[in-house]
């Protein structure tokens, strides 16, 4: 038995909703910074994550299938131009 709990539990048990605030916090991490990013996040998001990823700059290094509902990333901001 686990005594882990959200601090603020989603108030919609949508699955939808889930994968936004995955989305929405992975956006507010590649704003606010240039560090390299390397996660799992769902399959639902791929295309998603991958169109924010080239419209803000972003390089997909590696990406692979994890399981059914998960892939692997790794992302790099690319360099601005001088």
């Amino acid at each position: 038995m686990t005594s882990n709990t959200l601090v603020c539990p989603f108030l919609n048990s949508d699955p939808v909703y889930a994968y936004g605030v995955e989305f929405g916090m992975l956006y507010a991490r590649m704003q606010t910074s240039d560090e390299q990013v390397a996660d799992y996040f769902c399959r639902e998001n791929q295309d998603q994550i991958l169109l924010l990823a080239s419209r803000l700059g972003w390089s997909v290094v590696e990406l692979k299938p994890w399981d059914e509902n998960w892939f692997w990333l790794r992302i790099e901001k690319e360099p601005t131009p001088a």
